[in-house]
């Protein structure tokens, strides 16, 4: 059972990346982002309140949740959905699963219990080839949209590995449902007045298919799959869950070549191996407050 909410995990973060290529080429990143976390914040708020969870009050708590909606949601979130609109929603699933490698290289230099081994240098160093392959045939030809679009991916990476140091010890012991509400919380609030002011999205009209991924991606992508990573930490551990890394990208390259008939290159598939090589080799406890997802 375990093993099969595993691979639902993986499949649901997988097409994320399909959902936000859809919705992208009809609504403007930041209002995607501002709705997806308006939405997935109400529907978490909802089910912790039908369970009888209070809602959190102290002031410490949501100054953490402010930094966390940050790194945690509004910021890669957006770059995700700004990045995907100038690459393939496959290429943006893989660029993504580097997250672990480089949550073990900040680890290193922010943290004192967390240090740079053979193992994780050696899986640090096939990361970088399996990014740089697949960056390098675009950065031949100068720093063009899709360049800028895959280093925004890159950076959502980044931001999640932030996120994820950040949380490790500030959360525990905090309701991981609850800690997830309040940081899309937070992440609504940082994303819906710079989505009104700087791109007026006041006179978009999405497709149906656009607004049936929209909604799609904030209670599939967003509530349930969160809920779903939560029961796999509790019934299993860290370790096991967090092999949803090597699911997702898997995913997100097979369902944008099927649906979106986006191509696979040989070059895809070589750096697929290293990238996920690595992060095999980095993978340590992760924290039940950061998570791989996007």
């Amino acid at each position: 059972m375990n093993l099969l909410l595993l691979f639902i995990l993986g499949s649901i973060w997988g097409t994320s990346f399909l959902f936000i290529k859809i919705v992208v080429g009809e609504v403007p990143p930041m209002a995607l982002v501002a709705g997806r976390l308006g939405l997935a914040s109400l529907a978490m708020w909802a089910f912790l309140r039908m369970r009888g969870v209070p809602f959190p009050r102290e002031r410490r708590l949501w100054g953490i949740f402010a930094v966390t909606g940050l790194l945690n949601g509004a910021l890669p979130f957006t770059l995700i959905s700004w990045g995907e609109q100038y690459i393939p929603s496959g290429l943006a699933a893989l660029l993504q699963s580097t997250t672990p490698i480089f949550t073990i290289i900040l680890a290193h230099f922010l943290t004192h219990d967390d240090r740079f081994t053979a193992k994780k240098v050696l899986g640090i160093v096939l990361g970088f080839v399996g990014v740089g392959l697949l960056m390098w045939p675009e950065l031949r030809g100068g720093l063009r949209a899709s360049v800028w679009g895959q280093l925004a991916i890159v950076g959502s990476s980044i931001s999640y590995a932030l996120a994820t140091i950040f949380a490790r010890q500030r959360l525990h012991g905090q309701l991981p449902l609850v800690s997830a509400a309040g940081q899309f919380t937070m992440g609504f609030v940082y994303i819906l007045p710079l989505s009104l002011l700087i791109e007026r999205p006041f006179a978009i009209s999405p497709s149906w298919t656009a607004i049936a991924s929209w909604s799609t991606l904030a209670l599939l992508g967003t509530v349930i799959a969160y809920g779903i990573y939560y029961v796999l930490l509790q019934r299993t551990n860290a370790t096991f869950t967090t092999t949803v890394t090597y699911i997702v990208p898997i995913n997100g390259l097979l369902l944008g070549a099927l649906i979106l008939r986006e191509p696979l290159h040989p070059e895809l598939f070589i750096s697929l191996a290293l990238i996920l090589s690595g992060v095999l080799l980095v993978r340590t406890r992760q924290t039940q407050n950061g998570s791989p997802g996007n």
